[in-house]
């Protein structure tokens, strides 16, 4: 299950003003747990708020700046995710209160900080509190915003917390700020008394098991959260005493995959059953892989993007595997493999960029002023959604939803209950009959959603989608003016209906010549790339886009094979699928690898 995808990053430089002497014995414990994060704190003593803005902006062109309260009290483990978390943009540590909370109120949508409060500045609708943590991006935005909060200071009569101030001030500027949520004892202390109450409550913690749970993945499928991942984190704490890399544990789980893969092919019943059982080995083995670098703070780019491509592998394969091995019985089963997998792209498509543009969209905040005491308010998403997240606060209705969605542990299931009885054409009917109930649900949902948005270009998401966009022929888009469609609000459904034309043609034309599925599955994969990079922040190599022909290129071969020009379509389909796969798979692959640590 695919780790979060991560910008890189300059070193974090972690910085404390000290100005209470009852917080001395405190101060001293942050240093030795950043220390043994594997960073340094640089303690300042008593400087002036403009003072302390100064160094850092004098040190954020070259690092990444971390402002830590003096009063936060917490565990290693959080420590260790703070300052080994590779944030690489500006976030802080907050956890949930929808209470008043003096001056430490925040508002967080999407795990985005879009208000936040100092002594000064006040939250409309807080939701959560702000525990003095806030790194600093190192963007012209972010470093815009922290010279905003020094030249705020200096018509400041009352003392202002500067790390709070400098929250306030980044998401006031717009750039984006990422809650970290808490795991265990966490808080900010105002006071001796509760500097001590709160270190006596951080005695009894079992930092072992913060680390347990801050590596399992928030917000998982039904499945994957109440078997799966009960089972990952024994292979997780075995692998962390092995010392075995997060990137082994993924190229372990996809040759388990690819081994179940070659046994349903043989179409031989106890290999069948041998093969369920290697479904659920593999996606354990998957699940692990993201807790021990979320565990070690090993995450990388790298790493994120080797899970995420190798998870399409694994599950493609095992449809090719399930197809070829149905022939052996005498059924033709690779016209439903193609349609089960043009149907999951599709879906992965829409998910992934509503969800990136719904996020942009939702957590975007207007530029303000910081001489403006409230913030600009909160908005309501429409009387039904509204009703809708209400209903989430319910778990069996939250569950359900999930369930609905079909996420890869459910398919994986699906995959592995139907070959325990040697039938390959319930796996893959299932997959498509469940997946096509998942992505009716959810486009339902994700069009009265996208109803309530309404944003300028600039904060549209249109960077993320246009990336993703290779016509081929030399073809120009027709948005390429200043009427930009991929601003629209319903523009996030564009990569995925690109992908259903091109894929679905392939599909129409070809579905009864099985070799049609290597050229899918390479296109595919293609997409996924695109669409990994499109996230990072990436285009798609010039290169690889000219000799991949755009989407119109392809599309023109298949269409003039099926008419007979030239050379056969089955003779297209063989030498497409293999001269895609080499382009798409391998060859991007490689050049992906290179570009990113």
């Amino acid at each position: 299950m695919a780790r979060e995808l991560k910008m890189s990053h300059l070193p974090l430089k972690v910085l404390l003003n000290f100005t209470d002497q009852s917080f001395s014995k405190n101060v001293e414990n942050l240093r030795t747990q950043v220390a043994a994060a594997g960073a340094s704190l640089d303690v300042q003593n008593n400087l002036s708020a403009t003072g302390f803005l100064d160094l850092i902006s004098s040190l954020l062109p070259n690092e990444q700046v971390a402002v830590i309260d003096q009063g936060l009290v917490t565990g290693q483990a959080m420590i260790d995710s703070l300052v080994k978390g590779q944030l690489g943009t500006s976030a802080a540590l907050v956890k949930s209160s929808a209470g008043n909370i003096s001056n430490f109120n925040a508002r967080v949508i999407h795990k985005h900080i879009v208000s936040a409060a100092t002594i000064e500045h006040h939250v409309t609708q807080p939701s959560h509190t702000m525990l003095g943590f806030i790194c600093i991006g190192t963007d012209e935005k972010s470093r815009a915003a922290v010279q905003n909060a020094r030249d705020y200071c200096t018509g400041v009569l009352r003392e202002i917390n500067v790390g709070d101030l400098i929250t306030v001030a980044l998401v006031r500027a717009g750039a984006p700020v990422v809650a970290i949520g808490i795991t265990g004892v966490c808080e900010r202390a105002i006071s001796p008394e509760q500097l001590d109450a709160t270190s006596q409550e951080l005695l009894a913690q079992d930092e072992t098991e913060i680390r347990l749970q801050r590596a399992l993945r928030a917000d998982d499928g039904f499945y994957s959260t109440f078997v799966l991942r009960k089972l990952s984190q024994r292979v997780s704490m075995l692998a962390i005493k092995k010392n075995w890399t997060p990137n082994q544990i993924t190229l372990t789980s996809l040759v388990v995959a690819l081994v179940v893969a070659l046994c349903f092919a043989t179409g031989w019943w106890p290999l069948m059953i041998l093969g369920a059982i290697g479904v659920q080995a593999a996606i354990v083995i998957d699940c692990a892989d993201g807790e021990v670098a979320r565990y070690t703070g090993v995450s990388s780019q790298r790493g994120a993007w080797l899970d995420a491509s190798t998870d399409r592998v694994k599950e493609y394969a095992l449809y090719a595997g399930l197809a070829f091995g149905a022939s052996h019985h005498g059924m033709n089963l690779w016209p439903l493999a193609m349609g089960v997998m043009v149907l999951q792209t599709v879906r992965h498509m829409s998910d992934y960029n509503f969800n990136a543009v719904q996020v942009i969209r939702e957590s975007a905040v207007l530029p303000q002023v910081l001489i403006n005491k409230v913030d600009n308010g909160a908005t309501s998403n429409g009387t039904l959604l509204d009703a809708s997240a209400q209903l989430n606060s319910n778990s069996k209705v939250r569950w359900l939803k999930k369930v609905i969605h079909f996420p890869i542990g459910e398919r994986w299931l699906v995959i592995s209950l139907a070959a325990l009885f040697n039938a390959p054409a319930v796996a893959l009917w299932g997959l498509l009959v469940f997946g096509l109930i998942g992505i009716s649900y959810t486009t339902v949902g994700r069009v009265l959603r996208s109803k309530n948005w309404n944003h300028p270009q600039a904060i549209s998401g249109s960077e993320v989608l246009a990336r993703q966009i290779d016509p081929g022929l030399g073809v120009a888009w027709f948005w390429a003016d200043d009427s930009l469609p991929l601003g629209n609000r319903f523009a996030w459904s564009v990569p995925a209906i690109l992908r259903l034309f091109e894929l679905g043609l392939v599909f129409a034309i070809a579905h009864n010549y099985p070799i049609a599925y290597l050229w899918i599955f390479a296109v595919a994969f293609h997409h996924y790339d695109a669409l990994y990079r499109a996230l990072a922040g990436y285009e798609i190599p010039a290169n690889i886009k000219s000799q991949g022909l755009g989407f119109l290129g392809r599309s023109l071969v298949i269409v003039l094979a099926s008419l007979g020009f030239v050379i056969s379509l089955e003779t297209t389909l063989v030498l497409g699928g293999i001269i895609f796969s080499a382009l798409f798979v391998g060859y991007a692959s490689r050049q992906w690898l290179q570009i990113v640590k």
